[in-house]
């Protein structure tokens, strides 16, 4: 509560350094391999080509935790995760999707809020409901855009993305075995923005 507060006073300080997408990433993945060895997630990292990009790495990491743990939180019986890295023009656009119940437009705009809490989580949720609040101010003292998709009955996606310097693009492709096409978004979906 102390580190929220802190964030929103605009006391929270950002230690940028550049680092790599696909390296985080990966990274970040290691984290679930128990949950998908032992309780049956379906959770996977569909990459792009790598790119550079210049924020906090450390509350970077703390923003695709929480959103992962959102996510592993609200899915559907399937347990299906996937935390895709897509490409645009000047940015790097990250999303984690799941398969759950999804968010009524109603509720969208409260995702962010401090303490929300959906009503259709599939299990005991884990954490003090401050994640996603966290995330906002993260993304907020970075100035980078946020913001949540959502499909009642097909499941969210949350995202956010990072600017990138079109001179330091490195080209190094994705691993074959990491390749994998996303499923097909539904044409009907809400979505709240920062």
């Amino acid at each position: 509560l102390l580190a929220i507060s802190r964030m929103e006073s605009g006391n929270m300080e950002l230690n940028k350094t550049e680092f790599s997408v696909n390296d985080k990433l990966y990274d970040c993945m290691t984290r679930y391999k128990l949950l998908v060895e032992q309780e049956g997630y379906d959770i996977a990292y569909i990459p792009d080509e790598d790119r550079i990009v210049y924020a906090d790495m450390e509350k970077i990491d703390q923003v695709i935790y929480n959103f992962i743990n959102n996510a592993i939180n609200y899915t559907g019986d399937e347990k299906v995760i996937r935390l895709v890295q897509k490409n645009k023009h000047g940015c790097v656009r990250i999303e984690v999707t799941d398969n759950g119940q999804g968010i009524s437009k109603e509720l969208l705009p409260k995702v962010f809020d401090r303490y929300y809490r959906g009503e259709k989580y599939k299990r005991d949720v884990v954490g003090t409901g401050l994640g996603l609040s966290i995330c906002k101010e993260i993304l907020k003292k970075h100035d980078f855009a946020f913001g949540v998709t959502s499909t009642e009955g097909v499941g969210s996606t949350f995202w956010f993305e990072m600017p990138t310097n079109d001179k330091k693009h490195t080209k190094r492709q994705p691993k074959e075995k990491d390749k994998e096409k996303p499923k097909e978004q539904q044409p009907k979906t809400t979505e709240a923005k920062e």
